[in-house]
């Protein structure tokens, strides 16, 4: 799964691709998430102990604790992963594909492939808000079973958005 098989002989394509309806509506879901990441910490913060829950295990139980200022890993992380992912999608023609790039696929493929960097970004921006909520509902004292969903529900999201795209980067391997 090279950038470019032995084969290929001139280099890719570069498009500049347009945002569909739909790509604007998951930058959306991404920046939406992305404040409320950050904002979930700053409206909790002064009702928190000095010691929260940082780690939880697979069962939701915590397992590892850190002062309250920990909360703003996340964030920061988060926002770290908004912008590289944004820029990222921006160079498509530099990514590695699961089929051979040619002129003839090449604005497809590379279209499947920056909607998969702006779903991952919203799902991992998703993913974080929800640690970061159970973070601070367990150091308050009002956690759920949800905690136990977490796993589970990450691999689902994370591996289903994944499978979905080589399926349909397969499906358009030849799209004209």
């Amino acid at each position: 799964m090279g950038s470019m098989k032995k084969n290929e002989t001139e280099p890719r394509p570069r498009i500049k691709l347009k945002l569909s309806s739909h790509d604007y509506v998951i930058e959306f879901l991404g920046i939406s998430f992305l404040i409320l990441l950050f904002a979930i910490p700053l409206f909790y913060y002064n009702q928190l102990p000095e010691r929260i829950p940082i780690h939880f295990n697979v069962a939701g139980k915590p397992d590892g604790f850190g002062g309250k200022h920990s909360l703003f890993i996340l964030p920061a992380t988060g926002l770290f992963i908004y912008f590289l992912l944004t820029v990222l999608a921006a160079f498509p023609h530099v990514y590695n594909f699961p089929v051979t790039i040619t002129s003839a696929n090449a604005e497809v493929q590379y279209r499947l492939a920056t909607r998969l960097m702006r779903i991952l970004k919203a799902v991992i921006l998703i993913i974080f808000s929800f640690i970061s909520w159970m973070s601070i509902r367990t150091a308050i004292g009002a956690a759920s079973g949800l905690g136990k969903m977490f796993l589970p529900l990450f691999l689902f999201l994370t591996s289903g958005v994944i499978l979905i795209y080589f399926k349909q980067a397969y499906d358009n391997r030849h799209h004209a």
